[in-house]
């Protein structure tokens, strides 16, 4: 009869957060912020349809995690590869749209053979508004098309530091 007792309360407990949503308020909803148009500030990727897909849960935690703000996103499907998509991505096409870069400009599922999947981090600042652009990549093995998820991070503008 003991060993019953926490197996009650663990079906409880997930009753509980499964009725409330627990789990998509802790990872986001997948389809919470999304637009309508790509923004004009983002190079179009020639081709590509627009599709109502959710972002991956493990983009969206790292995309979370990473930054702080509203999130708004849009997803398209294409017949180019991952490694095509990221190619058109380049530092200096998004350079010359108000895009900076990060460090590591698009980071790949794989160092050794053609990619699958990507996440690319561009950001820019205008006056004290800061925003933060991701795209994920993931190719579908189903459809054999790759998935293109723009994301849009308004950042909070940073409190006045206190006066001394």
């Amino acid at each position: 009869m003991r060993a019953l007792s926490p197996i009650l309360a663990l079906i409880l407990f997930l009753a509980v957060a499964l009725s409330c949503k627990l789990a998509e308020t802790l990872t986001g909803d997948p389809k919470a912020g999304t637009v309508s148009t790509l923004w004009p500030d983002v190079p179009p990727l020639a081709g590509a349809t627009k599709a109502d897909l959710e972002i991956p849960l493990a983009a969206r935690l790292a995309i979370r995690a990473m930054m702080q703000g509203k999130i708004n996103f849009i997803a398209f499907t294409t017949d180019q590869s991952a490694q095509d998509v990221q190619n058109f991505y380049s530092k200096e096409r998004m350079t010359a749209v108000g895009w900076t870069p990060s460090e590591k400009g698009c980071v790949s599922d794989s160092e050794d053979e053609e990619s699958h999947g990507a996440v690319c981090f561009f950001k820019r600042k205008t006056g004290t508004k800061e925003e933060g652009l991701a795209i994920v990549l993931a190719y579908d093995e189903k459809t054999k098309k790759t998935e293109v998820f723009y994301v849009r991070i308004e950042l909070p503008e940073p409190s006045p530091s206190p006066k001394k």
